[in-house]
């Protein structure tokens, strides 16, 4: 029962952290959106960021419908529990004024003394004795088992209460949080409308967001090539290492799942993979990583302890790509601004590396960030903590 108890105590927490992450990330998109509301925002990312807030807020929905069912669950457990409890309270009570009852009719509490002294012999006043004092202890320990089920009732009563009133309190977010769902597939109903008047501009910005990622992994996938066969590995793509940097691949892969984010706030705005676009599934976009909205002048840090690869420079519009080697793995930081680091550098785990670049036009601030094993592109995601 204990054992029970503690699982669900931990799951209901569980889910409470979850809805409590949720909603950080919709307030995080929200806030987000609201900085660049004076800055005309391309289709696309308008698009991108509004399906994103929709995906969490469902999740948000699904976790609290989680969690009232679970409530749902514990109170009528509880509702069992009291009915148990109401019935041996009662039959304690029955039984303890039953004992009152055969006492008095006995008079063993006035005439103790002369029960024991009327005793016919020794061994039954020993044995009389032995009785009076079995039935005084029994006597006062029913007498505490009633306060203790009857403090347990309360316990139990007390906390249906609260859970009575935690359950009303998540049915009114939840049917708020719906409603806000409402609102947004409406949003998104008008960005369908605008796209289809904008549909030629749309995908000329798709097509050339396309063409910079296949550059940027192009160069990317270059660099790589060219630091492997460094290693002396000209026949393999995969990176020749000492033992020191096979210790730092495993302690990567170690970390996997929990490695820091490279901002400390932002939004996943593309993901990684070919995935359909939100508004024309017959284009496909791919990417090899992911894109991270976040704040202008954003301090990029290193998701773990490594080597400063590269720093790649784009001769277009002169943003900046780091690549940091941890063993036969590479995170890569693009469309930074400033770098403060250099190349052949050893830097720890959160170190700054530069500062993301804001784009002048739209106002933009976005990370592009890739996660490589040798020549092998990784999901980020599964990487970095949730």
């Amino acid at each position: 029962m204990v054992v029970q108890f503690a699982h669900a105590q931990n799951d209901r927490q569980t889910l409470e952290n979850k809805r409590k992450a949720l909603k950080k990330e919709i307030q995080n998109i929200k806030r987000f959106l609201s900085k660049t509301k004076k800055k005309e925002l391309d289709l696309s990312t308008q698009v991108s960021m509004l399906n994103q807030k929709m995906r969490v807020r469902q999740n948000l929905i699904d976790n609290i419908r989680q969690e009232i069912k679970q409530l749902k669950t514990k109170l009528n457990a509880n509702q069992r529990e009291i009915k148990l409890l109401e019935t041996e309270l009662t039959q304690l009570k029955e039984d303890y004024a039953a004992m009152i009852y055969k006492s008095y009719k006995h008079k063993l509490n006035d005439n103790q003394l002369l029960f024991l002294l009327s005793s016919d012999s020794f061994y039954q006043g020993y044995l009389r004795f032995q009785y009076l004092k079995q039935y005084t202890s029994y006597r006062k320990k029913q007498g505490e088992n009633i306060v203790l089920k009857a403090q347990a009732l309360q316990v139990v009563n007390d906390s249906i209460k609260a859970q009575k009133i935690l359950k009303e309190n998540l049915m009114e977010d939840m049917r708020n949080e719906q409603s806000t769902m409402q609102q947004e597939k409406k949003k998104q109903q008008e960005l369908v409308n605008k796209y289809k008047k904008e549909k030629k501009s749309y995908e000329r910005q798709i097509s050339a967001k396309q063409r910079e990622e296949r550059q940027l992994t192009a160069q990317i996938e270059n660099l790589i090539k060219k630091a492997i066969k460094k290693t002396g590995n000209k026949t393999k793509n995969t990176f020749k290492l000492a033992p020191e940097a096979l210790k730092l691949a495993k302690d990567f892969e170690s970390n996997k799942g929990k490695l820091p984010w490279p901002v400390d706030r932002g939004v996943i705005t593309v993901r990684f993979g070919t995935q359909k676009d939100p508004l024309n599934p017959k284009l496909k976009i791919e990417s090899s990583g992911i894109r991270i909205a976040t704040e202008d002048n954003a301090t990029v840090k290193s998701i773990f302890k490594g080597k400063v690869l590269a720093i790649q420079k784009n001769p277009q519009n002169g943003v900046l790509s780091v690549l940091v080697q941890h063993g036969h793995y590479i995170s890569v930081y693009a469309n930074l601004k400033d770098v403060v680091v250099s190349r052949g550098q050893t830097i720890d785990t959160k170190e700054k590396i530069g500062v993301v670049y804001t784009n002048p036009v739209d106002g933009k601030s976005i990370l592009k960030f890739q996660i490589w094993k040798n020549t092998n592109k990784q999901n980020p995601m599964l990487w970095i903590t949730k």
